[in-house]
């Protein structure tokens, strides 16, 4: 686990009691130095693959590693290394040793081993302790403090790493909770070679879409829900970098993630309950994650469907709202409130702690498939007494309608492995179809809510503020007639098993 130190608190963490605590003898301190070697064009990168040369002590040591692997909160990489006689990197001596051997090709193609020139330099004075926890676990501590050069561009290193040698991951989210507390931290989710490489050659944040969730027949419903539960996390986590860019669609990206992970609490909330903090803290994130979508929908999308009109100062006007709530964004994932939050979401979901909390186990020791049918049924029940209640003309109503249908949507998208496939894509394909038109609506309704707090006076913005919110309200009367069909399709829809 990599955490993100001030440098302001590089020696506060340094003196820290609980690493005095549980260290195992004298901590140890080395200074070294990293050189990341590639193409040109970064083709080992491309490939998933890191080459380094360290400097430390008079050796030097060459490791190749590979990308991380899919667990939130923890970076898990294939790692391989030798000693050097100098500096100069030899990659085909660690290719022997990695397997399977495509993954190594590439440190044995001669287009790329002919042409390796460093990238970018780590500069760093370590600090290393050997933990041993109360239950067990052997945890080595590492506090870096120091620099990445890449030519004339820099950025400091300030970070924790805790690497398990021996025990449950999850232990390591409760020591740096227990860190935390007394120095802010923040999650890394970017390694020092990312951040090289990010210096080198910038590039603009990559959105990331959720991953299918894969799950196995043999999986009891427990397992099915950790599975879940953790892709829908890595989702959060995967956009935070391009969050903190102020992306767009990596803002939306994270909210589906945690939208995601809400809709599978609530389907299993019957056996199983986040402890309080997880639950208010979840519902803070998606205040401030929908505040901040909600302008971006509206300075985008609802005002670029008005027709007849100049509205250019208003869709000016929509966008400095936006962007000033993303940078309050910044401020959100900066907060101790939010590390605390992933820390403990991923404590709880890593170490499976709902075992602690006294709620019968039966029901999740059935298999994922058998328990995944009293779910599906609960979702598509709830869509057809929503829908079957639904006032067309009632915007919240219809929003209520939307939600459920999402959730059905996401109860079929988590279990696809344990279902018919035709039937799933199906079953998916409608609801998104519903959802999708129920969204535009939506959106209407949002725009109805937000443009007052630009309509003040008698001025040109005003002026564009009524004109927009009358053109919009008028086109919602044909979206309402037009969803009779689909309703009554939907309402009689079901997951064919």
């Amino acid at each position: 686990m990599k955490l993100q130190v001030p440098p302001t608190d590089i020696e506060r963490m340094r003196q820290h009691p609980v690493l005095a605590e549980h260290a195992v003898g004298a901590p140890t301190e080395h200074r070294r130095t990293d050189t990341y070697y590639d193409t040109p064009e970064h083709a080992l990168w491309k490939h998933g693959l890191t080459l380094r040369v360290r400097e430390q002590d008079g050796t030097f040591i060459q490791t190749v590693k590979t990308a991380d692997g899919p667990s939130p909160g923890l970076h898990r990489r294939g790692e391989w290394e030798c000693e050097l006689p100098d500096a100069t990197p030899q990659p085909a001596l660690l290719a022997r040793q990695i397997k399977p051997a495509r993954v190594a090709a590439p440190l044995t193609s001669d287009d790329i081993a002919t042409r390796l020139q460093p990238v970018f330099r780590n500069t760093t004075q370590r600090t290393t302790w050997d933990i041993r926890l109360p239950d067990g676990e052997q945890v080595e501590c590492a506090l870096d403090a120091g620099d990445i050069a890449s030519g004339e561009r820099h950025t400091p290193i300030a970070e924790l790493e805790l690497e398990l040698k021996s025990g449950s991951p999850a232990q390591l989210f409760d020591l740096a909770l227990a860190l935390h507390h007394d120095v802010p931290l923040r999650m890394a989710n970017d390694s020092k070679a990312a951040r090289g490489y990010a210096l080198s050659e910038p590039a603009t944040p990559q959105a990331i879409k959720a991953a299918r969730v894969r799950l196995k027949k043999s999986m009891s419903l427990e397992d099915a829900f950790q599975c879940i539960g953790l892709n829908c996390l890595r989702q959060m986590e995967a956009n935070v970098t391009g969050v903190l860019a102020r992306d767009v669609e990596s803002l939306h990206q994270m909210r589906v993630g945690l939208r995601r992970l809400r809709a599978l609490l609530d389907m299993f909330e019957e056996l199983t309950v986040p402890p309080a903090d997880i639950a208010d803290g979840l519902e803070w994130l998606a205040g401030e994650l929908g505040a901040t979508r909600d302008w971006d929908v509206l300075a985008a999308s609802t005002l670029d469907r008005i027709d007849g009109n100049d509205t250019a100062a208003l869709r000016d006007a929509a966008r400095a709202k936006a962007a000033r709530l993303h940078k309050h964004m910044l401020d959100t994932l900066h907060v101790p409130r939010f590390t605390e939050l992933m820390l403990r979401l991923n404590a709880w979901l890593q170490g499976r702690q709902w075992r602690a909390d006294g709620i019968p186990q039966r029901a999740l020791t059935a298999s994922a498939a058998d328990g995944a049918q009293p779910l599906l049924r609960k979702a598509e029940k709830r869509l057809a007494q929503r829908i079957g209640k639904l006032d067309p003309d009632d915007a919240p109503a219809r929003h209520r309608v939307r939600i459920a249908a999402k959730k059905a949507r996401y109860a079929a998208e988590f279990f696809r492995d344990l279902l018919p496939k035709q039937s799933v894509k199906r079953y998916v394909a409608n609801l998104s179809a519903l959802q999708d038109q129920l969204g535009l609506m939506n959106d209407v309704a949002v725009a109805e809510r937000l443009l007052p707090e630009l309509q003040h006076g008698n001025g040109e913005l005003a002026r564009q503020a009524a004109y927009a919110r009358g053109y919009l309200r008028a086109g919602t009367g044909a979206d309402v007639r037009a969803l009779k069909k689909p309703l009554a399709a939907i309402a009689r829809l079901r997951m064919r098993r």
